[in-house]
């Protein structure tokens, strides 16, 4: 059986969050992992979606930004009823490194040149206000589907 190729710090990932569709992470870090757990990293999602499949020639790093999307949150479990509101957040994904949906990587680079902040492995959020969020293993249609929703989103409006 073959052994499961690992994402390195600084992989540039050509993702698949809809068929037909190509976005743009990156790894900012990794870690060899312990007995308990397998290595890990932390994902960059980009809000780059294209309809063809990606050339790293193509890209500028100043494009690379940090894939925004609105969170709401509901309270209806509580005893005390508050109201409902939504907040803009940033996040970044903590993955196993393990490249098991067989992500194409396109390029490496140094990836302080994207991201060079704090990077803890547990789940919180940062002084900057982005989010760590663990996720497991890298599956072909969710990463990047928060930035792919955006696009959606924008393209949407942009027509109506």
């Amino acid at each position: 059986m073959p052994k499961i190729k690992l994402f390195n710090k600084g992989d540039v990932i050509q993702t698949t969050p809809e068929e037909g569709y190509f976005g743009v992470a990156i790894v900012l870090s990794e870690n060899e992992g312990t007995k308990e757990l397998y290595p890990r990293c932390h994902i960059f999602i980009t809000t780059l979606i294209f309809t063809k499949e990606i050339n790293f020639s193509d890209l500028k790093i100043k494009d690379f930004k940090l894939v925004e999307f609105e969170r709401e949150y509901t309270f209806e479990l509580e005893k005390r009823k508050r109201e409902p509101f939504k907040r803009i957040e940033k996040t970044i994904y903590t993955y196993t490194r393990r490249n098991k949906a067989n992500f194409k990587v396109i390029a490496n680079l140094n990836p302080e040149e994207i991201y060079n902040g704090e990077l803890p492995f547990e789940p919180q959020i940062l002084e900057s206000g982005i989010r760590i969020v663990g996720c497991g293993d890298a599956e072909k249609n969710s990463l990047g589907r928060t930035a792919f929703l955006n696009w959606e989103k924008s393209q949407n409006s942009e027509n109506n």
